[in-house]
């Protein structure tokens, strides 16, 4: 995986990372939250493998990026355009894993004539639309103390950040954070190379402070400012039953809006094992290879 950086029309500086084929084609790879462009490394090697070239920027304010205050999710087709003629994709594949699933839809509703394929592993719903009481517990409290003790977010993350730094997996106190999770997820982060890219990853956006994260979050908080119903684009949903960070429901609401969503349920699947566990067949989908 290699980094790179350019300034986009705008001025600021956007950061991204690529793997995969060096000359396939483009696959943009839209991270979740809190996370950054390391995450898209889980993609390199189908990403060869299908000739897939893995782009996978940093949103405005992580890591190589520069901030970009009271920013929305309609700002980020226009960037996604800056990035695209950065690279040299005139069309382009684009999945979104949770968080990032609401930037996958932000772009298929602005530019679809560009979209090769669009797929949303697990995705971040319209939090605005659909409330939270189906979130994970961790989540909620954070947008409560986002709410009403807003001072206090920022050293909550920054904790969390160095638990995540200094611990090991298998050790207290981060062992006993991941018995939060359901097994599928446990059993796919013991795997120290899966470990290893969502920990950097999750560290690398946390760089410019938790003030940026905190912005990054305000996307899903606010109105999405678009009708996904609108959305007239295949659009492929993947999520897992087992999710105890994002509820399946969330994703089958919404999938139900779109005309042409295909849609993927896995009973026993959780928020990180199902992107690891049936990555292949999610690419395979979204080329239409099966």
């Amino acid at each position: 995986m290699t980094d790179h950086w350019f300034r986009l029309a705008n001025g600021r500086q956007l950061g991204y990372a690529q793997c995969g084929d060096p000359g396939g084609t483009v696959l943009f790879y839209h991270h979740g939250w809190p996370s950054g462009r390391r995450q898209g490394e889980l993609m390199d090697r189908l990403g060869r493998a299908y000739g897939l070239r893995i782009v996978s920027p940093d949103r405005p304010g992580i890591g190589l990026s520069e901030y970009q205050p009271d920013r929305c999710l309609l700002d980020w087709p226009e960037t996604l355009a800056d990035l695209a003629a950065e690279v040299g994709a005139e069309r382009f594949h684009l999945l979104g894993w949770s968080g990032g699933g609401p930037y996958v839809l932000a772009a298929c509703a602005a530019m679809p004539e560009r979209v090769l394929s669009a797929t949303v592993v697990c995705g971040a719903p319209p939090l605005a639309e659909l409330g939270d009481a189906r979130l994970f517990w961790i989540y909620r409290l954070l947008i409560r103390l986002r709410r009403h003790l807003p001072l206090l977010l920022g050293p909550v993350l920054a904790l969390g950040a160095r638990l995540a730094e200094a611990a090991e997996p298998d050790r207290p106190p981060l062992s006993w954070l991941l018995r939060l999770l359901r097994e599928a997820d446990r059993r796919v982060l013991a795997d120290p190379e899966v470990f290893r890219i969502v920990r950097a990853a999750m560290l690398d956006s946390l760089k410019r402070g938790a003030a940026a994260v905190t912005t990054d979050a305000e996307a899903y908080l606010q109105p999405w400012g678009f009708d996904p119903a609108a959305i007239t684009l295949p659009v492929h949903f993947w999520h897992g039953k087992a999710d105890r960070n994002i509820d399946w429901t969330y994703s089958q609401d919404l999938a139900r809006r779109l005309p042409r969503a295909q849609t993927h349920w896995f009973d026993d699947e959780g928020h990180y094992s199902l992107p690891v566990v049936h990555n292949d067949a999610i690419l395979r989908a979204a080329l239409g290879l099966d």
